[in-house]
């Protein structure tokens, strides 16, 4: 799968504004998903991929997700680890505009091999698997919010894409003192994921955390940008990396910090904000060097060969 090169998403651009109006039904509309809701509240979604977070948080359709983090804190790679586990049955569409997309598929199949030295076969393999189901929008840098919407829409209309991740907020050519732009900007993405019944992934920065060190775990006052945009999103999950802990491996530990370290994990998901889950929390994961794998036990990486194999 690809997006060809040179295409104009003029008409797209165009048709988002036609298209950005509140749909009007009777309330009968609704009449099924009245009585199935009747029956009590049913976990939907897709997955991330570790076991533990099944029943407590999950990405819905027509939903958008703000994927929040300070610099240096894997907030990109854990999102490249969670399309890759969505591969197999969603179609998915990432505009990585920090990295070059060879980069962003070289983090994926180390991730999907478990492993820091994949062979030419299973690379091979790992290549064709992708291209069933994802596509790389292929710019770099600063792309201007409009050509980002355009790609949404076309990704989800035309391409049919489940998942659609903009990395970063940053790069969309919002401008950093214009907070009215970022709120309708973010406001449009909201629209477009419900409309498009897409899931939308956003990730953005949180704030420094002043004197208090990178040992603070930011939350959710803490996102970087204007104030709507934790309020117009459905989900915040900030990305957190214990650097505490990191610098421990390998050392040998006084008994005090060999307590915290068997205490601690390498990574913290911060759940700030499900809309339609009743779950907020924190998830905690370990970090595979080599494979830039997260587990949910410390170096237990999986491979997903076999899935691949089946998939071919």
């Amino acid at each position: 799968m690809h997006i060809p090169h040179g295409i104009d998403f003029k008409k797209y651009i165009e048709e988002v504004g036609k298209l950005e109006s509140q749909e009007i039904h009777s309330a009968g509309e609704w009449k099924p998903d009245l009585i199935e809701r009747s029956y009590g509240e049913v976990i939907t979604g897709d997955c991330l991929p570790w076991a533990k977070t099944f029943p407590l948080f999950r990405l819905r359709p027509g939903e958008l997700t703000l994927w929040g983090g300070m610099n240096g804190h894997r907030k990109s790679m854990l999102l490249g680890q969670v399309m890759l586990n969505l591969l197999e049955t969603r179609k998915v569409a990432i505009a990585s505009l920090e990295m070059k997309p060879v980069e962003t598929l070289w983090r994926m199949c180390l991730q999907a091999a478990g492993t820091g030295n994949p062979s030419r076969e299973f690379i091979e393999r790992f290549a064709d698997y992708a291209d069933r189901n994802l596509l790389v929008y292929d710019q770099l840098d600063t792309v201007k919010a409009e050509k980002i919407l355009g790609f949404v829409h076309w990704c989800a209309r035309e391409m049919k894409c489940d998942h659609i991740v903009i990395d970063s907020l940053t790069k969309c050519g919002l401008g950093t003192a214009d907070r009215d732009k970022e709120a309708d900007f973010i406001d449009r993405l909201q629209w477009a994921a419900k409309s498009l019944n897409c899931h939308i992934h956003l990730v953005c920065h949180v704030r420094k955390p002043d004197n208090r060190g990178e040992d603070y775990k930011p939350n959710k006052f803490d996102v970087r940008g204007a104030g709507q945009l934790v309020d117009l999103c459905d989900n915040l999950v900030i990305v957190w990396k214990d650097k505490k802990r990191e610098s421990m491996k390998g050392l040998n530990l006084e008994v005090k910090h060999q307590e915290y370290f068997d205490k601690s994990s390498d990574q913290v998901l911060l759940i700030e904000k499900q809309r339609h889950g009743a779950w907020e929390g924190n998830v905690n994961l370990f970090f595979h060097n080599a494979s830039l794998q997260f587990t949910s036990e410390e170096n237990r990486v999986k491979n997903l060969d076999e899935i691949m194999k089946r998939n071919a």
